[in-house]
């Protein structure tokens, strides 16, 4: 796909998440994340736009966790994060807690694209995953 059409496709998702009562932000070096106190998604505008589609896929997947299923969510982990406080951040549990929610919201991300069916190049999803991940898995294991 060139660059029109996954600009084409970041348009699809941006609405979707505005549908849920969130705004987005591309800015350029921000770092990626939802602000949930905001109801903001950033997006580094810096990165290709088929980077910031799957980002942006990522970023609805922990909308819709938290919006549809948190507690559903927090009864399946250990200490899910969003009732830690500054000492049970710390916890190995929380750190569990975040890795699986890291996961999770990618895997909600891949499922949007089907269901909308929108166009994804799995290899470079899986990879673009699994490097974010890897950050996680490095924090959660260095803490």
């Amino acid at each position: 796909m060139n660059k029109l059409a996954w600009k084409k496709q970041i348009t699809q998702v941006i609405e979707m998440i505005r549908g849920l009562g969130y705004d987005v932000v591309q800015e350029t070096d921000v770092d990626d994340r939802v602000e949930f106190s905001e109801k903001t998604v950033y997006i580094n505008s810096r990165c290709h736009p088929e980077t910031r589609f799957y980002t942006l896929l990522h970023e609805y997947g922990h909308i819709d966790i938290c919006e549809n299923s948190a507690d559903e969510f927090e009864a399946d982990h250990p200490m899910y994060y969003r009732n830690a406080d500054g000492r049970t951040e710390r916890s190995k549990a929380a750190r569990v807690s975040i890795l699986a929610e890291e996961i999770e919201a990618w895997r909600r991300g891949r499922k949007l694209a089907r269901n909308r069916n929108l166009v994804v190049n799995e290899a470079k999803y899986d990879l673009h995953m699994t490097d974010a991940l890897m950050s996680y898995i490095n924090w959660a294991a260095n803490e």
